[in-house]
This record gives C-alpha cells, structure tokens and sequence, in this order.
C-alpha cells in the first residue's frame, strides 16, 4: 500500500477512536433514560451477554470508558465493578491487538520526522511502562487512542496490560462512584454540582501524570 495512503488509513483509525465515543455515550444515555429498568432487570444469560458486548463497546471506541464507568454504577453500584474491571482490561487487549494488526509504522515515522520527535518516542519505547500507566491515569488522554499509540510504538504486551490496568483504576473509581450516587441520569445532568468533586479529582490526577510525564523525559536526557 502507498506510504500516503497508509498515513490516511491510520489517521482515520486514531480519529475514529477519538470522535465515535462522543456520540454512542449520548445515545446510550438516553436510552437509559427512556427504559430505566431495562438493565437491571437481565436474566444471567443476558448479564453475562452484556459484559461480552461491553469488551466490544469499549475495545472499538464505540463508548468511553468513563461514561461506561458513570452508567455502570448507576445501574448495578458497586457490584459492577469487577465485570467492569475485567471488561475494561480485555477492551484494552483487543484495542491493543487491533492497532498492531493497523501497525502505524508511516504514521509514527511521519511523526517522527515532520515533528522531529524521534527522541521522545525512543523514550515511550524505553520507559513503556511508566508511560502507559501516566496515559491511563491522566483524564486527557482517550483510552482507545492511548491503545492506538501504544500499540503504534510496539510497547510490549505486558507492560502496556498491567501498567494500563493499574493505571485506569483512579480514575474508574471515580466515575463509578459519581453514577452510585445519581439518584437518576436525569437527576446528574440536572445537578452537575456532583460532578465537581471529581473534576478537582481528575485535576489531581492530570497533574501527577504531567508531572511524571516530566520526570520521565528528563530521566531519559
């Protein structure tokens, strides 16, 4: 395939992961709000159906995963948490496996030439683990596209499995805590005072990731 045509195809890849999860979490909001009841009222097989598909939803970027987080504790509480855990660490694989069978290589050369950031991708590459666990914990970064670039860099496996698992922890939590306490969808967007506590949250956590961000490229100079 020509080296343009290669640049474009991943360009979209990366634009697709960013900008589709905007849209089904309106979509799955409001279906939530239109039928209520429709989730907590699966029979084993369903439930177990739905956390499959979770893997899915979550691995192609059709929903972000903290709104997943958010409508999951609204639904089930903190019973949810460990399906929501081990969904959200196999969508991390499947996005990973994804993006490898993608490769990235014109675009992350592109990257490296035009912007001249050889250096700080060679530092990704060396330090992979403590990056990926910066990305998962920092609110900036989207899940799927930090899958995307991961995997573009050849991050290897286990590095990116458990520093991104450990990573997207805080930031879980939070989320599933704010939708346990939403008496209702209707009532959180009403009441965005509840989501205030966790923006000061996800400030603190913006700021640990930049500022390990920072330790990491000076340790690498």
């Amino acid at each position: 395939m020509p080296k343009n045509r290669r640049i474009i195809l991943e360009t979209l890849y990366l634009l697709w992961m960013g900008a589709l999860p905007v849209l089904s979490s309106v979509l799955l909001g409001y279906f939530a709000l239109s039928n209520p009841t429709f989730f907590t009222e699966f029979s084993p097989t369903e439930y177990v159906l739905f956390w499959v598909s979770a893997v899915f939803i979550m691995g192609l970027a059709l929903c972000p995963t903290t709104f997943f987080a958010m409508f999951t504790g609204f639904v089930w509480g903190w019973t949810g948490l460990w399906p929501l855990i081990i969904a959200y660490a196999i969508a991390s694989l499947l996005g990973y496996f994804l993006a490898r069978k993608m490769k990235g290589d014109a675009l992350i050369e592109l990257i490296r030439v035009k912007f001249k950031a050889g250096d700080f991708l060679a530092n990704v590459q060396a330090q992979s683990f403590a990056w990926v666990f910066l990305a998962r914990l920092s609110p900036i970064f989207p899940f799927a596209i930090t899958n995307a670039l991961m995997a573009f860099l050849g991050v290897p496996l286990r590095q990116f499995f458990v520093g991104g698992t450990l990573g997207m922890l805080p930031r879980t939590l939070i989320a599933l805590w704010t939708g346990t306490q939403a008496a209702s969808w209707a009532n959180l967007l009403n009441h965005p005072e509840m989501l205030r506590w966790q923006d000061v949250a996800s400030l603190g956590m913006l700021f640990i990731s930049v500022i390990g961000m920072f330790v990491l490229v000076k340790r690498k100079a």
